[in-house]
Protein backbone atom coordinates (compact mmCIF):
# COMPACT_ATOMS: atom_id res chain seq x y z
CA UNK A 1 0.00 0.00 0.00
CA UNK A 2 1.29 3.71 -0.90
CA UNK A 3 0.01 7.48 -0.29
CA UNK A 4 -2.74 6.04 -2.59
CA UNK A 5 -4.60 3.06 -0.52
CA UNK A 6 -4.52 5.52 2.34
CA UNK A 7 -6.12 8.31 0.49
CA UNK A 8 -8.60 6.40 -0.90
CA UNK A 9 -9.92 4.55 2.63
CA UNK A 10 -10.73 8.22 3.29
CA UNK A 11 -12.48 8.40 -0.31
CA UNK A 12 -14.67 5.54 0.91
CA UNK A 13 -16.29 7.58 3.50
CA UNK A 14 -17.35 10.36 1.29
CA UNK A 15 -16.15 11.31 -1.91
CA UNK A 16 -18.10 14.59 -1.71
CA UNK A 17 -16.93 15.67 1.63
CA UNK A 18 -14.13 18.58 1.36
CA UNK A 19 -11.03 17.14 1.63
CA UNK A 20 -9.00 20.31 1.78
CA UNK A 21 -9.69 23.64 1.79
CA UNK A 22 -7.84 27.01 1.46
CA UNK A 23 -8.70 30.52 0.90
CA UNK A 24 -8.90 29.73 -3.04
CA UNK A 25 -11.67 26.85 -1.89
CA UNK A 26 -12.29 23.42 -1.21
CA UNK A 27 -11.19 20.09 -2.93
CA UNK A 28 -13.33 17.63 -2.37
CA UNK A 29 -11.73 14.14 -1.76
CA UNK A 30 -13.40 12.71 -5.31
CA UNK A 31 -11.32 15.46 -6.79
CA UNK A 32 -8.47 15.36 -4.75
CA UNK A 33 -7.45 11.51 -4.70
CA UNK A 34 -8.31 11.96 -8.68
CA UNK A 35 -5.71 14.47 -8.72
CA UNK A 36 -2.93 12.36 -7.09
CA UNK A 37 -4.28 9.11 -9.35
CA UNK A 38 -3.43 11.61 -12.18
CA UNK A 39 -0.21 12.83 -11.39
CA UNK A 40 1.24 9.31 -10.64
CA UNK A 41 -0.46 8.33 -14.03
CA UNK A 42 1.61 11.27 -16.17
CA UNK A 43 4.88 10.44 -14.09
CA UNK A 44 4.89 6.51 -15.28
CA UNK A 45 3.47 7.66 -19.14
CA UNK A 46 6.85 9.71 -18.59
CA UNK A 47 9.30 6.78 -17.86
CA UNK A 48 9.67 7.80 -14.17
CA UNK A 49 9.03 5.46 -11.28
CA UNK A 50 11.01 3.47 -8.63
CA UNK A 51 14.59 4.36 -8.51
CA UNK A 52 13.40 7.96 -9.21
CA UNK A 53 13.01 10.93 -6.67
CA UNK A 54 10.47 13.94 -7.06
CA UNK A 55 10.80 17.16 -5.31
CA UNK A 56 8.16 19.97 -4.75
CA UNK A 57 8.95 23.63 -4.44
CA UNK A 58 6.17 25.93 -2.58
CA UNK A 59 4.44 27.28 -0.28
CA UNK A 60 1.38 26.14 2.22
CA UNK A 61 -0.74 25.22 -0.78
CA UNK A 62 -3.57 22.32 -1.37
CA UNK A 63 -1.91 21.54 -4.85
CA UNK A 64 1.67 21.19 -3.69
CA UNK A 65 0.69 18.30 -0.96
CA UNK A 66 -1.05 16.40 -3.64
CA UNK A 67 1.80 16.72 -5.67
CA UNK A 68 3.97 15.44 -3.21
CA UNK A 69 1.01 12.97 -2.38
CA UNK A 70 1.29 11.76 -6.75
CA UNK A 71 4.92 11.21 -6.69
CA UNK A 72 4.70 8.62 -4.04
CA UNK A 73 1.91 6.89 -5.46
CA UNK A 74 3.71 6.77 -8.76
CA UNK A 75 6.65 4.35 -6.99
CA UNK A 76 8.91 7.37 -6.98
CA UNK A 77 10.91 8.70 -3.27
CA UNK A 78 9.18 12.39 -2.01
CA UNK A 79 12.15 14.89 -1.50
CA UNK A 80 10.59 17.17 0.94
CA UNK A 81 12.30 21.04 -0.36
CA UNK A 82 12.16 23.40 2.06
CA UNK A 83 10.72 26.76 0.65
CA UNK A 84 12.07 29.41 2.97
CA UNK A 85 15.75 27.90 2.27
CA UNK A 86 18.00 30.00 0.18
CA UNK A 87 18.56 29.25 -3.95
CA UNK A 88 21.60 27.06 -3.42
CA UNK A 89 20.79 25.22 -0.55
CA UNK A 90 17.45 24.43 -2.62
CA UNK A 91 19.95 23.38 -5.81
CA UNK A 92 22.61 21.60 -3.21
CA UNK A 93 19.44 19.45 -1.97
CA UNK A 94 18.02 18.43 -5.26
CA UNK A 95 21.63 17.72 -6.91
CA UNK A 96 22.18 15.80 -3.99
CA UNK A 97 19.25 13.65 -3.65
CA UNK A 98 19.34 13.09 -7.78
CA UNK A 99 15.91 14.89 -7.79
CA UNK A 100 14.37 13.78 -11.88
CA UNK A 101 11.52 15.97 -11.36
CA UNK A 102 10.49 19.18 -9.66
CA UNK A 103 6.76 20.71 -8.98
CA UNK A 104 7.08 23.87 -8.11
CA UNK A 105 4.63 27.19 -7.89
CA UNK A 106 5.31 30.13 -10.02
CA UNK A 107 6.50 32.47 -7.47
CA UNK A 108 9.86 30.20 -7.64
CA UNK A 109 10.12 30.11 -11.91
CA UNK A 110 12.84 32.62 -11.92
CA UNK A 111 15.00 30.69 -9.23
CA UNK A 112 14.11 27.18 -10.86
CA UNK A 113 15.03 28.51 -14.15
CA UNK A 114 18.65 29.20 -12.64
CA UNK A 115 18.37 26.38 -10.82
CA UNK A 116 18.61 24.08 -13.62
CA UNK A 117 21.31 24.18 -15.21
CA UNK A 118 23.05 22.76 -11.86
CA UNK A 119 21.44 19.58 -12.00
CA UNK A 120 21.97 17.33 -14.75
CA UNK A 121 19.33 14.55 -13.30
CA UNK A 122 16.82 17.06 -13.39
CA UNK A 123 14.36 15.77 -16.51
CA UNK A 124 11.23 17.88 -15.59
CA UNK A 125 9.85 20.70 -14.50
CA UNK A 126 5.77 21.32 -13.58
CA UNK A 127 4.53 24.63 -12.42
CA UNK A 128 1.20 24.01 -10.06
CA UNK A 129 -0.07 27.43 -10.67
CA UNK A 130 0.87 28.48 -13.69
CA UNK A 131 3.24 28.28 -17.18
CA UNK A 132 6.36 28.34 -16.29
CA UNK A 133 8.63 25.34 -16.24
CA UNK A 134 8.50 22.66 -19.01
CA UNK A 135 4.47 22.01 -18.27
CA UNK A 136 1.52 23.45 -16.50
CA UNK A 137 0.13 20.87 -13.94
CA UNK A 138 -3.07 21.11 -16.11
CA UNK A 139 -0.72 20.12 -19.24
CA UNK A 140 0.88 17.63 -17.45
CA UNK A 141 -2.06 15.45 -15.97
CA UNK A 142 -4.06 15.74 -19.49
CA UNK A 143 -5.76 12.80 -20.79
CA UNK A 144 -5.03 11.00 -17.16
CA UNK A 145 -7.11 8.84 -15.86
CA UNK A 146 -8.50 9.30 -12.47
CA UNK A 147 -7.56 5.65 -11.41
CA UNK A 148 -4.21 4.63 -10.94
CA UNK A 149 -2.81 2.38 -13.41
CA UNK A 150 0.42 1.50 -12.37
CA UNK A 151 2.21 -1.09 -10.45
CA UNK A 152 1.70 -0.13 -6.87
CA UNK A 153 4.90 0.77 -4.79
CA UNK A 154 5.16 -2.36 -2.08
CA UNK A 155 5.45 -1.50 1.18
CA UNK A 156 9.27 -2.13 1.29
CA UNK A 157 9.79 0.76 -1.27
CA UNK A 158 10.64 4.17 -0.50
CA UNK A 159 7.92 6.60 0.15
CA UNK A 160 10.19 9.74 1.17
CA UNK A 161 13.63 10.92 1.61
CA UNK A 162 14.33 13.40 4.57
CA UNK A 163 17.15 15.76 5.32
CA UNK A 164 18.90 15.76 8.78
CA UNK A 165 20.06 19.12 10.05
CA UNK A 166 23.11 18.67 8.79
CA UNK A 167 24.66 18.99 12.28
CA UNK A 168 27.68 16.76 11.89
CA UNK A 169 28.09 17.90 8.16
CA UNK A 170 26.43 17.98 5.02
CA UNK A 171 22.83 17.17 5.33
CA UNK A 172 22.10 13.34 4.89
CA UNK A 173 19.00 11.94 2.95
CA UNK A 174 16.78 9.54 5.62
CA UNK A 175 15.03 7.03 3.68
CA UNK A 176 11.31 5.83 4.91
CA UNK A 177 9.23 3.44 3.40
CA UNK A 178 5.89 3.32 2.72
CA UNK A 179 5.67 0.53 5.47
CA UNK A 180 6.58 3.33 7.98
CA UNK A 181 4.48 5.47 6.90
CA UNK A 182 1.19 3.19 6.85
CA UNK A 183 2.07 2.21 10.29
CA UNK A 184 2.26 6.17 11.66
CA UNK A 185 -1.19 6.21 10.23
CA UNK A 186 -2.24 2.75 12.19
CA UNK A 187 -0.49 4.01 15.52
CA UNK A 188 -2.13 7.72 15.22
CA UNK A 189 -5.32 6.31 15.45
CA UNK A 190 -4.19 4.05 18.05
CA UNK A 191 -3.62 7.06 20.54
CA UNK A 192 -6.03 10.14 18.83
CA UNK A 193 -9.93 10.20 19.94
CA UNK A 194 -11.37 12.05 17.37
CA UNK A 195 -13.83 10.18 14.98
CA UNK A 196 -14.63 13.30 12.51
CA UNK A 197 -11.00 15.17 12.59
CA UNK A 198 -10.85 18.93 11.67
CA UNK A 199 -7.35 19.59 10.91
CA UNK A 200 -5.62 23.04 10.79
CA UNK A 201 -2.34 22.65 8.30
CA UNK A 202 -0.21 26.00 9.77
CA UNK A 203 3.04 24.36 9.45
CA UNK A 204 4.77 23.45 5.85
CA UNK A 205 2.73 20.91 4.32
CA UNK A 206 5.61 19.53 1.81
CA UNK A 207 7.51 18.80 5.53
CA UNK A 208 5.72 17.38 9.08
CA UNK A 209 2.27 18.76 8.27
CA UNK A 210 1.61 17.03 5.62
CA UNK A 211 2.77 13.33 7.05
CA UNK A 212 -0.07 14.28 9.73
CA UNK A 213 -2.38 15.01 7.34
CA UNK A 214 -1.99 11.38 6.34
CA UNK A 215 -3.89 9.89 9.29
CA UNK A 216 -6.77 12.24 8.85
CA UNK A 217 -7.53 11.50 5.15
CA UNK A 218 -7.42 7.90 6.14
CA UNK A 219 -10.12 8.54 8.08
CA UNK A 220 -12.05 10.86 5.67
CA UNK A 221 -11.12 14.01 7.58
CA UNK A 222 -10.90 17.57 6.18
CA UNK A 223 -7.43 19.65 6.08
CA UNK A 224 -7.86 23.33 6.36
CA UNK A 225 -4.65 24.78 5.24
CA UNK A 226 -3.19 28.44 6.04
CA UNK A 227 -0.28 30.13 4.28
CA UNK A 228 2.06 30.25 7.46
CA UNK A 229 2.04 29.74 11.42
CA UNK A 230 0.94 33.09 12.38
CA UNK A 231 -0.84 33.16 15.94
CA UNK A 232 -3.30 35.98 14.71
CA UNK A 233 -4.35 33.32 12.09
CA UNK A 234 -4.09 30.32 14.01
CA UNK A 235 -7.00 31.48 16.59
CA UNK A 236 -9.11 32.86 13.63
CA UNK A 237 -9.14 29.33 11.80
CA UNK A 238 -10.01 27.22 14.54
CA UNK A 239 -13.10 29.51 15.84
CA UNK A 240 -13.93 30.00 12.37
CA UNK A 241 -13.46 25.96 10.45
CA UNK A 242 -13.85 23.89 14.66
CA UNK A 243 -10.42 22.62 13.82
CA UNK A 244 -10.29 19.81 16.62
CA UNK A 245 -6.51 18.86 15.71
CA UNK A 246 -3.31 20.79 15.28
CA UNK A 247 0.13 20.49 15.31
CA UNK A 248 2.55 23.59 16.74
CA UNK A 249 5.57 23.71 17.58
CA UNK A 250 6.28 25.44 20.84
CA UNK A 251 7.84 28.65 19.93
CA UNK A 252 4.31 28.98 18.01
CA UNK A 253 1.80 28.16 21.14
CA UNK A 254 4.08 30.31 23.01
CA UNK A 255 2.89 33.02 20.51
CA UNK A 256 -0.90 32.28 20.99
CA UNK A 257 -0.31 32.11 24.36
CA UNK A 258 0.32 36.02 24.30
CA UNK A 259 -1.98 37.09 21.13
CA UNK A 260 -4.19 39.55 22.98
CA UNK A 261 -7.19 37.72 20.64
CA UNK A 262 -6.59 34.40 22.38
CA UNK A 263 -9.12 35.75 25.01
CA UNK A 264 -12.13 36.12 23.05
CA UNK A 265 -11.27 33.31 20.99
CA UNK A 266 -13.71 30.04 20.68
CA UNK A 267 -10.96 27.40 21.52
CA UNK A 268 -14.37 24.41 22.11
CA UNK A 269 -13.78 22.72 18.91
CA UNK A 270 -10.25 21.41 19.97
CA UNK A 271 -9.59 17.53 20.81
CA UNK A 272 -5.67 17.52 20.27
CA UNK A 273 -3.34 20.25 20.06
CA UNK A 274 -0.02 18.45 19.15
CA UNK A 275 3.68 20.07 20.49
CA UNK A 276 6.90 18.74 19.73
CA UNK A 277 10.14 19.34 17.28
CA UNK A 278 11.36 20.86 20.18
CA UNK A 279 11.00 20.63 24.19
CA UNK A 280 8.78 22.80 25.82
CA UNK A 281 8.98 25.04 28.70
CA UNK A 282 6.76 22.90 31.58
CA UNK A 283 5.75 26.78 32.66
CA UNK A 284 4.37 27.72 29.74
CA UNK A 285 3.10 24.10 29.16
CA UNK A 286 1.42 24.53 32.73
CA UNK A 287 -0.24 27.24 30.93
CA UNK A 288 -1.20 25.95 27.67
CA UNK A 289 -3.28 23.36 29.58
CA UNK A 290 -5.12 25.95 31.47
CA UNK A 291 -6.27 27.53 28.42
CA UNK A 292 -6.81 25.26 26.11
CA UNK A 293 -8.15 22.27 28.51
CA UNK A 294 -7.05 18.64 28.64
CA UNK A 295 -5.98 18.35 24.76
CA UNK A 296 -2.31 18.84 24.92
CA UNK A 297 -0.61 15.90 23.21
CA UNK A 298 3.13 15.61 22.66
CA UNK A 299 5.11 12.77 20.21
CA UNK A 300 8.42 12.33 20.23
CA UNK A 301 10.37 11.47 17.50
CA UNK A 302 13.12 11.96 15.19
CA UNK A 303 13.95 11.90 11.48
CA UNK A 304 15.46 8.62 11.67
CA UNK A 305 12.30 7.03 13.46
CA UNK A 306 9.90 9.37 12.52
CA UNK A 307 7.01 11.10 14.54
CA UNK A 308 5.68 8.84 17.13
CA UNK A 309 8.60 7.02 19.06
CA UNK A 310 6.72 7.75 22.39
CA UNK A 311 3.67 9.71 22.68
CA UNK A 312 2.26 11.91 25.90
CA UNK A 313 -1.62 11.73 25.78
CA UNK A 314 -3.84 14.48 26.96
CA UNK A 315 -4.69 12.28 30.33
CA UNK A 316 -1.02 12.21 30.71
CA UNK A 317 -1.04 15.36 31.62
CA UNK A 318 -2.63 14.82 34.44
CA UNK A 319 -2.93 12.90 37.81
CA UNK A 320 -6.40 11.99 38.14
CA UNK A 321 -8.13 15.64 38.03
CA UNK A 322 -5.13 17.44 38.78
CA UNK A 323 -2.36 18.62 36.46
CA UNK A 324 0.26 16.67 36.48
CA UNK A 325 3.65 17.28 38.51
CA UNK A 326 6.42 18.68 36.37
CA UNK A 327 8.41 15.78 35.72
CA UNK A 328 5.81 13.77 34.08
CA UNK A 329 5.00 17.10 31.73
CA UNK A 330 8.78 17.32 31.10
CA UNK A 331 8.41 13.37 29.87
CA UNK A 332 8.12 12.33 25.76
CA UNK A 333 5.31 10.07 27.19
CA UNK A 334 5.43 6.19 26.81
CA UNK A 335 6.24 4.10 23.53
CA UNK A 336 3.82 3.58 21.03
CA UNK A 337 2.18 0.27 20.35
CA UNK A 338 5.26 -1.91 18.75
CA UNK A 339 8.02 0.40 19.30
CA UNK A 340 10.36 -0.78 21.86
CA UNK A 341 12.60 1.79 23.73
CA UNK A 342 15.56 1.28 25.82
CA UNK A 343 18.29 3.03 27.50
CA UNK A 344 21.75 1.65 26.62
CA UNK A 345 25.37 2.71 27.63
CA UNK A 346 28.12 3.74 25.98
CA UNK A 347 29.02 -0.26 25.50
CA UNK A 348 25.44 -0.99 24.36
CA UNK A 349 24.13 -2.88 27.36
CA UNK A 350 21.10 -1.80 29.01
CA UNK A 351 20.23 0.36 31.73
CA UNK A 352 17.82 0.27 34.40
CA UNK A 353 15.00 2.72 35.24
CA UNK A 354 16.15 6.37 36.12
CA UNK A 355 19.65 5.50 34.51
CA UNK A 356 20.75 8.14 31.87
CA UNK A 357 21.92 6.84 28.69
CA UNK A 358 21.90 6.85 24.82
CA UNK A 359 17.52 6.02 23.48
CA UNK A 360 17.57 3.55 21.54
CA UNK A 361 14.36 2.39 19.68
CA UNK A 362 13.08 -0.92 17.59
CA UNK A 363 9.55 0.53 15.67
CA UNK A 364 7.57 0.18 12.00
CA UNK A 365 8.74 3.62 12.08
CA UNK A 366 12.39 3.28 11.36
CA UNK A 367 14.25 4.65 8.37
CA UNK A 368 15.21 2.02 5.67
CA UNK A 369 19.04 3.73 5.70
CA UNK A 370 20.32 6.86 4.59
CA UNK A 371 20.92 7.93 0.89
CA UNK A 372 23.66 6.35 -0.86
CA UNK A 373 26.32 6.48 2.63
CA UNK A 374 25.73 2.45 4.07
CA UNK A 375 28.89 3.79 6.40
CA UNK A 376 26.19 6.37 7.96
CA UNK A 377 23.53 3.67 8.00
CA UNK A 378 25.55 1.03 10.18
CA UNK A 379 26.66 3.42 12.45
CA UNK A 380 23.10 4.06 13.75
CA UNK A 381 21.04 1.39 12.99
CA UNK A 382 22.34 -1.50 14.77
CA UNK A 383 21.24 -4.71 16.08
CA UNK A 384 17.51 -3.59 15.04
CA UNK A 385 17.50 -0.37 17.04
CA UNK A 386 17.42 3.30 16.00
CA UNK A 387 20.50 4.49 17.71
CA UNK A 388 18.63 8.17 18.24
CA UNK A 389 21.83 10.34 20.09
CA UNK A 390 19.54 11.51 22.35
CA UNK A 391 20.43 10.97 25.96
CA UNK A 392 17.33 10.05 28.35
CA UNK A 393 15.98 8.11 31.09
CA UNK A 394 13.33 6.11 31.66
CA UNK A 395 11.04 6.63 35.21
CA UNK A 396 9.52 3.68 37.19
CA UNK A 397 6.34 4.04 35.30
CA UNK A 398 7.55 3.82 32.02
CA UNK A 399 7.82 7.36 31.00
CA UNK A 400 10.47 8.27 28.65
CA UNK A 401 12.70 11.53 29.54
CA UNK A 402 14.93 13.29 27.01
CA UNK A 403 17.51 14.86 28.41
CA UNK A 404 19.92 16.02 25.76
CA UNK A 405 21.36 15.75 22.38
CA UNK A 406 25.18 13.91 23.00
CA UNK A 407 26.42 16.52 20.94
CA UNK A 408 24.66 19.49 22.63
CA UNK A 409 26.48 18.13 26.46
CA UNK A 410 28.36 21.22 27.86
CA UNK A 411 31.80 20.03 29.50
CA UNK A 412 32.66 22.63 31.63
CA UNK A 413 35.39 22.31 33.89
CA UNK A 414 35.09 18.47 34.41
CA UNK A 415 31.19 18.88 35.12
CA UNK A 416 28.29 17.46 32.83
CA UNK A 417 26.03 19.79 31.85
CA UNK A 418 22.56 19.53 30.40
CA UNK A 419 21.01 22.49 28.22
CA UNK A 420 17.72 21.43 27.96
CA UNK A 421 17.72 21.62 31.95
CA UNK A 422 19.05 24.99 31.88
CA UNK A 423 16.55 26.05 29.11
CA UNK A 424 14.09 24.68 31.13
CA UNK A 425 14.66 27.18 34.56
CA UNK A 426 15.55 30.29 31.92
CA UNK A 427 12.34 29.52 30.32
CA UNK A 428 10.42 30.27 33.51
CA UNK A 429 11.53 33.76 34.26
CA UNK A 430 8.24 35.96 33.34
CA UNK A 431 10.54 37.75 31.39
CA UNK A 432 11.58 35.19 28.94
CA UNK A 433 10.06 34.34 25.57
CA UNK A 434 12.53 31.81 24.21
CA UNK A 435 16.10 31.10 24.78
CA UNK A 436 18.48 28.35 24.11
CA UNK A 437 22.13 27.30 26.04
CA UNK A 438 24.72 26.43 24.41
CA UNK A 439 28.67 25.72 25.62
CA UNK A 440 30.77 28.01 24.22
CA UNK A 441 34.81 28.00 24.05
CA UNK A 442 36.83 28.99 27.25
CA UNK A 443 40.62 28.59 28.00
CA UNK A 444 39.91 27.80 31.55
CA UNK A 445 36.94 25.35 31.85
CA UNK A 446 36.93 24.04 27.90
CA UNK A 447 33.45 25.36 27.87
CA UNK A 448 31.42 27.90 29.11
CA UNK A 449 27.54 27.53 29.83
CA UNK A 450 26.41 30.80 27.68
CA UNK A 451 22.54 31.52 27.16
CA UNK A 452 20.79 33.75 24.54
CA UNK A 453 17.65 34.85 25.22
CA UNK A 454 14.35 36.36 23.40
CA UNK A 455 12.58 38.70 25.51
CA UNK A 456 8.50 38.68 26.01
CA UNK A 457 7.26 41.81 23.97
CA UNK A 458 6.86 44.89 26.46
CA UNK A 459 8.97 42.57 29.66
CA UNK A 460 12.58 44.13 30.21
CA UNK A 461 15.36 42.27 31.83
CA UNK A 462 19.00 42.71 32.35
CA UNK A 463 21.83 39.49 31.35
CA UNK A 464 22.41 39.78 35.31
CA UNK A 465 19.36 38.97 36.49
CA UNK A 466 18.82 36.09 34.41
CA UNK A 467 22.05 34.85 35.77
CA UNK A 468 21.21 35.25 39.29
CA UNK A 469 17.69 33.88 38.42
CA UNK A 470 19.50 31.12 37.04
CA UNK A 471 22.29 30.57 39.99
CA UNK A 472 19.49 30.71 42.90
CA UNK A 473 17.97 27.10 40.81
CA UNK A 474 20.83 25.72 39.19
CA UNK A 475 24.24 26.47 41.07
CA UNK A 476 27.22 28.01 40.33
CA UNK A 477 28.29 25.25 37.71
CA UNK A 478 24.80 24.70 35.52
CA UNK A 479 24.23 28.12 35.63
CA UNK A 480 25.01 30.55 32.82
CA UNK A 481 28.36 32.36 32.70
CA UNK A 482 27.18 34.31 30.15
CA UNK A 483 23.69 35.81 28.84
CA UNK A 484 22.98 37.56 25.72
CA UNK A 485 19.66 39.25 25.20
CA UNK A 486 19.06 38.83 21.08
CA UNK A 487 16.00 40.53 19.85
CA UNK A 488 15.18 37.03 18.14
CA UNK A 489 16.32 33.77 17.91
CA UNK A 490 17.57 32.28 14.78
CA UNK A 491 14.31 29.59 13.73
CA UNK A 492 13.78 26.93 11.19
CA UNK A 493 10.60 26.78 9.03
CA UNK A 494 8.16 25.25 11.73
CA UNK A 495 9.78 28.05 14.29
CA UNK A 496 11.91 25.61 16.13
CA UNK A 497 15.19 27.47 17.50
CA UNK A 498 18.18 26.80 16.08
CA UNK A 499 20.58 25.75 18.56
CA UNK A 500 22.97 24.45 15.95
CA UNK A 501 23.15 28.44 14.32
CA UNK A 502 23.22 29.56 17.58
CA UNK A 503 26.50 27.66 18.91
CA UNK A 504 28.24 28.65 15.88
CA UNK A 505 28.40 32.01 16.62
CA UNK A 506 30.34 31.33 19.35
CA UNK A 507 32.91 28.76 18.14
CA UNK A 508 35.61 29.47 15.01
CA UNK A 509 34.77 27.11 11.71
CA UNK A 510 35.69 23.99 12.40
CA UNK A 511 37.05 24.09 16.01
CA UNK A 512 33.81 22.03 17.64
CA UNK A 513 31.84 19.68 15.38
CA UNK A 514 28.36 21.45 15.43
Amino acid sequence: MSILGILEHGLRVDPDKPMMCSERGAISYAQGVGLVARIANALRARGLGQGDCGSVLAANDPAALLAAYGIQAGGLAYLASSATGTADEQARALGRFEVNVLFFQGAFADRVAAMRAQLPRLRLTVCLDGEAGDLSLEAFVEGQANVYAGPHPKLTDIASISQTGGTTGEPKGVMISHRARVAFVEKFWMEIQDPSPVMLAATPLTHAAGALAQPVFARGGTVHVIERADAALVLNAIERHRISLLFLPPTVIYRVLDHPALAGTDLSSLRHLLYGAAPMSVARLREAIRVFGPVMTQFYGQTECHTMITALMPRDHYRGTEVAEDERLASCGRPSLGTTVEIVDEQGARLPPGRVGEIRAHSDLMMSGYFRNPQATEAVLRDGFIHTGDLGYIDQEGYLHLVDRKRDLIITGGFNVYPSEVEQVLSSHPAVAECAVVGAPDADWGERVTAVVELRIGETATAEDLQAFCRDRLGGVKSPKVVEIWPSLPRSAIGKVLRKDIRMRFWPVGSRQI
